[in-house]
């Protein structure tokens, strides 16, 4: 599929689903509360935000830390800035998630 996301091999991301419609604040939904391993999170240079299988927005994390909102105890946001001319945006991540309900997939971590 032409549309498919190709990920350059030295970029390292995390691909954050973050619903199945897109939504005003697009930052907001895809930085929060995500049940990730520091080590891998912290190295990457791209988070995807995906909604019902297409990248809608593309962030170049600057750091991520512990929520400090109790509700979401163990889980990790990240801070960043919005890549707004990616070459990700549009493309298609159903063949790299297949079957998985995990909400968070890495790539080149």
């Amino acid at each position: 599929m032409a549309n498919e996301l190709n990920p350059n091999p030295e970029d390292r991301i995390v691909c954050v689903k973050v619903g199945k419609y897109k939504r005003e604040n697009m930052y907001e939904m895809a930085r929060k509360y995500w049940k990730v391993r520091y080590e891998r999170a912290s190295r990457a240079t791209h988070v995807l935000a995906i909604v019902n299988g297409i990248v809608e927005a593309v962030y170049i994390p600057k750091v991520w830390f512990l929520t400090k909102n109790l509700q979401y105890e163990g889980r990790y946001e990240f801070s960043g800035v919005e890549d707004f001319d990616s070459p990700y945006l549009g493309k298609s991540v159903v063949e790299l998630y297949g079957r998985s309900q995990n909400p968070v997939k890495y790539i080149n971590l």
